[in-house]
């Protein structure tokens, strides 16, 4: 990778829109996805700062990358944007969640192995400032670049689902199931799944602000893909791929918790919009507390604070026993969310 020269207003200009179109966020420094220069500049300082790319944003690289081009012009400026502000702080990028995510789903640890080596050869083959011009339009393409196709060498094992990943999946299977129960409200659904995720599993603030969100039709926020099918398989594909974005955050979020201590930290960049939202809505106004305040009348709403706080806070919560094979638990939850709506939407 070349040096990066920037001139006049061009720092400016990779500055304001990377903050305007909200592209990279962490909890205490840009909670809403903006970034004050004193901050960001003290914290890249006192760290070794990586950027997790989520998986679209991945694929869009590599795509870009193998075509020189791509059809969708603003997620190709997007992409340039992105490796521009990356190389400007001079931050590192870790593809390896986004890499994991596509091993996982086609359980082939070659082919993670041989993204991940395709991304390091196409991070070192472009000069910098390729993406700067990119980004700013002056051109509309670049070098197509021929990967060599050899896999990078690693003891890694990409492809091996995480326990964060299941835990996620069997809440989402819960979430299809309550959201398709008509007799209940709006409150009625967000308790109910407190109460479930109470019994069954660790609490992760992400996922709290998802299920509220969509519970109560906020814009932006969807359900699983094929929510209503009558078709498990179906209904199963939409709750990987839901979990898989919430499966970023919560993983993110070990890493970041300690991060005073730490000399690595971590920020994460998606375009995505829904996950955007979570993440504002989960670090931007305050806590969960708040969030329910701003979307429940006051009467509603203090079921949930009283209800969360009888149940759920530390002194009060009884934790879930996993036994000594967590991965097996959750399995087992999983079948039993998929057997549980398989009954339902059989009856």
């Amino acid at each position: 990778m070349s040096i990066l020269i920037l001139e006049d207003d061009e720092p400016q200009f990779i500055w304001d829109t990377v903050n305007n179109l909200q592209l990279a966020f962490h909890p205490i420094i840009a909670p809403e996805g903006i970034f004050d220069y004193k901050s960001l500049t003290a914290f890249r300082h006192s760290k070794n700062v990586a950027v997790f790319f989520d998986r679209n944003l991945l694929s869009s690289f590599l795509k870009l990358c193998k075509q020189g081009f791509l059809n969708d012009e603003k997620e190709m400026r997007i992409i340039a944007l992105l490796m521009t502000w990356i190389l400007m702080h001079q931050f590192f990028i870790s593809p390896g969640l986004a890499i994991k995510e596509n091993a996982v789903k086609s359980d082939d640890n070659i082919i993670a192995k041989t993204e991940l080596k395709q991304f390091n050869e196409a991070f070192d083959f472009y000069p910098s400032m390729m993406w700067l011009r990119l980004a700013q339009g002056e051109i509309d393409t670049i070098p197509p670049f021929k990967f060599s196709g050899i896999p990078f060498e690693t003891q890694i094992s990409y492809h091996r689902e995480d326990d964060h990943l299941l835990m996620h999946l069997a809440s989402m299977l819960h979430v299809v199931y309550l959201y398709r129960r008509k007799d209940l409200s709006p409150l009625d659904k967000v308790i109910s799944f407190l109460k479930w995720n109470c019994k069954y599993l660790l609490i992760c603030q992400y996922t709290n602000t998802y299920i509220t969100m969509l519970f109560t039709n906020q814009e932006g926020i969807r359900p699983p893909k094929g929510v209503n099918s009558n078709r498990i398989e179906i209904i199963m594909n939409g709750c990987y791929n839901q979990a898989w974005d919430l499966n970023y955050l919560s993983n993110w979020s070990t890493l970041y918790y300690d991060e005073e201590r730490q000399q690595d930290a971590f920020i994460f960049a998606t375009a995505d919009v829904m996950l955007k939202r979570i993440f504002i809505n989960t670090h931007g106004g305050g806590n969960y507390f708040n969030l329910i305040d701003a979307i429940f009348p006051a009467k509603q709403a203090q079921k949930i604070v009283d209800f969360y706080e009888q149940q759920l806070s530390p002194n009060n919560r009884n934790r879930p026993n996993f036994g000594d094979n967590p991965t097996q638990y959750f399995k087992d939850l999983i079948k039993q969310e998929k057997n549980r709506l398989h009954s339902f939407i059989n009856t």
